[in-house]
């Protein structure tokens, strides 16, 4: 986990600080410098939408934003007198080179981000699960980069396949993120633990599990992978899966009949999960082999395909209370 951190600084704080600084430097002329802010600005956009931002805070990617463009503008100005064109010699050619790598690099990540919105075919559509907060969606979207759960397409995961356009979702502290610490241990420091969870739609309870423990980070339970959970079944070919749960916190028996807003139980850290958060994910059936042996369905959440780096906001209003 030491290593996940440490990861996630050096991509959000460590290498846009050294890609701003060298933006600040001045080039041999006025094109190659344009060339490098083209490049450090498609890796800025990258970063800003695809960047693990709940880690420090969510705030912080604005202000990633408002570095580059002073520094841009830093840039631009002392480079205002430069001659537009110069040729590179030999040495020189390194960084026009790592220019437009980096330019490719990000740009990847903007076309990615780009597909990542495009709503998959015939999405079913429910009501967002949570209320009374700022929920962030911590990986979502209809690509790998911006959605990890697209590597169940993979033959050898195919059992977990009902996943595939699942969401993973934390709640946002004011302060932007999710728990008070980088990495705390205590399942009480996280704020979305205990929250509660109602049901996005109308429909009947198909499927519970709640006995597993709730795990201490970084610990997971990679067997039974959803953990506790609640599997409600919202149309004949539509079944949605929240996953997570809370230890004997459900409220609601497979055959029960709820509507949306029904309060469901509460957010946990049970099964494979790093920390505290809420699974959502939609599929054709119950599964089999797992409970997430089925064919995957994409969800909108009234009309909305969220992405990572989204936050879901709702009031308390049209809920059953706990």
């Amino acid at each position: 986990m030491t290593l996940l951190l440490v990861s996630t600084f050096f991509s959000l704080v460590v290498v846009p600080l050294l890609a701003l600084y060298w933006l600040a430097r001045r080039s041999s002329c006025r094109l190659l410098w344009g060339l490098k802010a083209a490049a450090v600005g498609s890796y800025v956009g990258a970063t800003f939408y695809m960047g693990a931002w709940h880690t420090l805070s969510y705030y912080g990617r604005y202000g990633l934003l408002a570095l580059f463009v002073a520094t841009a503008a830093y840039g631009g100005w002392r480079m205002r007198h430069q001659r537009f064109w110069i040729r590179p010699d030999g040495w020189q050619w390194t960084g026009p080179v790592l220019a437009g790598l980096l330019l490719l690099l990000g740009g990847a990540g903007l076309w990615a981000v780009y597909q990542s919105h495009q709503i998959p075919d015939d999405p079913v559509n429910v009501t967002f699960p949570l209320r009374d907060g700022a929920f962030y969606v911590a990986s979502g979207g209809s690509q790998p980069l911006m959605n990890p759960h697209m590597k169940v397409g993979a033959p050898e995961l195919h059992t977990w396949r009902g996943q595939l356009w699942g969401l993973d979702v934390v709640e946002l502290y004011p302060s932007g993120n999710r728990a008070t610490g980088l990495y705390p241990t205590a399942l009480d420091r996280y704020a979305i633990f205990r929250t509660p969870v109602y049901a996005p739609c109308s429909g009947t309870v198909a499927d519970v599990e709640e006995t597993l423990p709730d795990l201490t980070p970084p610990a997971r339970d990679t067997a039974r992978k959803a953990g506790n959970y609640v599997m409600l079944r919202c149309a004949p070919d539509a079944y949605v899966l929240l996953a997570h749960l809370q230890h004997r916190s459900l409220q609601v028996q497979p055959g029960d009949s709820v509507s949306t807003g029904t309060y469901l139980g509460r957010v946990g850290n049970s099964g494979n999960s790093w920390e505290p958060h809420l699974h959502v994910s939609a599929q054709d059936s119950v599964g089999t082999s797992t409970i997430l042996d089925a064919d995957p369905r994409p969800m909108t959440f009234d009309g909305r395909f969220p992405l990572r780096n989204d936050v879901m906001q709702r009031g308390a209003e049209e809920t059953q209370s706990p």
